[in-house]
């Protein structure tokens, strides 16, 4: 198996007739959240004039019906607008990593978005899901902890008080540590539905499973190497350059850990298209 160090160089060979590409794609992907802030800054600018109350605290976008429907449509947006275009720029960058042309994939994409663009939503909101639902019981224990370290404070702490504010923080402890090691397992599930669109969500989340089973140390590993990355982040500019530099490095290590399983579907299916088109 390739060190960090040389799927990182292996990353930074297959980018090097791209980084134009790549900076273009990361320019786009920020024109798109420049574009969202500045959407809502307007929404609160003309909502202001017509002296209807609207602000982000939690307490206005849960506890009012305006708040709710707002909440409601940018979950939506992101779901059914951002994930499809996000599934999309992650596609090219499977494709640059391969030495493909990515506009014939976009192009496909784009004739078939009927059927691609609900299987990025769902290959996005399904694995979501799931985190929600294995990260559940944090939530409950974590209530816990609030309930009885905080909301009864005032009150005498009972021996059962003590004893469930102490199961509760070790519980939300193991338990954080159990969502860890299951985002991890499924992180390749992503990969494996970019390869195969055709993939349901429960088998490539089953596979990459299987695939990580004993790599989840390999796995941060590698994400702690890019910690020395961090301050060059909060700089903001050099973002350009180093988000397709990541996005090329995963590829690297998801292509060396998935071994034969990496496998992409897309040309083929192009290329099957590109017959029967004509």
């Amino acid at each position: 198996m390739l060190s960090n160090k040389q799927l990182k160089a292996k990353a930074m060979k297959r980018l090097g007739g791209h980084w134009g590409t790549g900076i273009a794609l990361t320019v786009f992907k920020m024109s798109f959240l420049l574009a969202w802030m500045v959407f809502e800054i307007l929404l609160y600018l003309f909502f202001d004039h017509l002296g209807i109350e609207y602000n982000f605290y939690p307490a206005y976008l849960f506890g009012t019906h305006f708040g709710r429907f707002m909440t409601l449509v940018r979950v939506l947006m992101l779901l059914f607008v951002v994930n499809p275009e996000r599934y999309i720029l992650d596609r090219i960058y499977v494709d640059m990593y391969s030495g493909r042309n990515f506009l014939e994939t976009r192009r496909y994409i784009q004739y078939n978005s009927r059927t691609v663009h609900p299987r990025a939503t769902f290959s996005v909101m399904l694995p979501m899901m799931l985190r929600l639902i294995v990260l559940s019981p944090v939530f409950l224990s974590i209530y816990g902890i609030w309930y009885w370290g905080f909301s009864q404070k005032d009150k005498a702490l009972t021996t059962m008080g003590l004893f469930v504010f102490m199961i509760s923080i070790g519980f939300t402890i193991v338990w954080t540590g159990v969502f860890i090691h299951y985002c991890i397992s499924i992180s390749l599930a992503k990969y494996i539905m970019l390869l195969n669109p055709r993939a349901s969500v429960f088998d490539a989340c089953d596979l990459s499973s299987k695939i990580m089973d004993g790599k989840h140390g390999r796995y941060m590993s590698f994400l702690l190497s890019f910690a020395k990355y961090l301050p060059l982040i909060l700089l903001f500019y050099p973002m350009f350059i180093l988000e397709p530099y990541f996005k090329m490095c995963w590829c690297s290590f998801a292509e060396e850990l998935m071994g034969s399983y990496w496998l992409d579907k897309y040309p083929a299916m192009i290329q099957r298209w590109n017959k029967y088109a004509k």
